[in-house]
């Protein structure tokens, strides 16, 4: 049983070691004018953001007014910032109170501009508006480059770290 154990878990391993390989893309590319960046959402609405996806790399979703970490690998993006960069996005904004699917796709959202390498932050607004960022600092930290969303019914705070 051991055995077996150890087994599936190495199996595992280089299963979630091969995720960015198995979308075209690789951490150990020798071409440094790309880099591999993870993906996280953020999410500036009152409903749940179920799932999304850029490109073909798909991600988990957020709560309302809620984010996660840049998590899942990986969307490939030039070291230099180039004007005209572009992302498509999917998206499934839950509504109905959760009850119903709100598919989406939006094609050739810009990525605003970048100085640095970092992860991918995809930003959902009310009235499907959606903006994208590249930053080392997660959604919640103070140097992000879009504050952290806000959720008009609560008492409002700086929950910047």
């Amino acid at each position: 049983m051991n055995r077996t154990f150890c087994n599936l878990a190495a199996a595992f391993s280089m299963l979630l070691l091969s995720a960015c390989t198995g979308s075209g893309l690789s951490t150990r590319d020798a071409d440094t004018t790309y880099f591999n960046a993870s993906i996280g959402p953020v999410n500036h609405t009152d409903q749940y953001l179920y799932m999304f996806s850029v490109g073909k790399t798909s991600s988990v979703g957020a709560s309302a007014y809620g984010s996660r970490n840049a998590g899942s690998c990986c969307v490939r993006l030039p070291v230099v910032y180039r004007p005209g960069l572009t992302v498509d996005i999917t998206y499934n904004l839950l509504i109905n109170d959760g009850k119903d699917d709100n598919w989406k796709t939006k094609i050739g959202v810009p990525v605003e501009p970048y100085t640095e390498s970092g992860d991918l932050y995809v930003h959902f607004f009310p009235n499907d508006r959606i903006r994208v960022v590249v930053s080392l600092s997660g959604a919640s930290g103070s140097k992000h480059p879009i504050p952290y969303p806000v959720n008009p019914n609560q008492e409002r705070g700086d929950v910047r770290k």
